[in-house]
């Protein structure tokens, strides 16, 4: 069996978890993930800002992630350019977007990122440009 993925949760509120899980459906009203003490925890979808499906749990501080499109970006999905509600930015391709669904997979356009793809709720974005 596959051992779930590094996961860092981004509330709206500001608040990080750090934990343990898989892929998961746009149409959930939560999603369940293990803590770092491997304890389960129900996440409600309508408090998240993103859910990044990382590398590492702990992340660069120093690493400025590239906002462009490069030869070595992934090429699958629409280039898009969201802003969240708090100002931040991420370039990537869009794997599944269409603006009626609650939320889609992101592939960020630099691929030295930590974050390998992240799962978008659209509640949490304030605009999402598509190229």
């Amino acid at each position: 069996m596959r051992e779930p993925q590094k996961i860092v949760i981004h509330y709206l509120d500001g608040r990080l978890l750090r934990g343990y899980g898989k892929f998961f459906f746009s149409g959930q009203d939560s999603l369940r993930i293990l803590d770092l003490k491997r304890r389960p925890v129900r996440v409600p979808l309508a408090e998240v800002k993103a859910v990044f499906f990382v590398r590492k749990l702990r992340g660069r501080r120093d690493y400025h992630e590239t906002k462009r499109f490069s030869s070595r970006s992934p090429m699958f999905g629409r280039k898009v350019e969201i802003r969240f509600r708090d100002g931040e930015v991420l370039r990537g391709r869009a794997l599944d977007y269409r603006p009626e669904d609650r939320g889609f997979y992101l592939k960020p356009s630099d691929p030295g990122s930590n974050n390998e793809m992240v799962f978008v709720p659209v509640t949490a974005l304030k605009r999402v440009k598509v190229a």
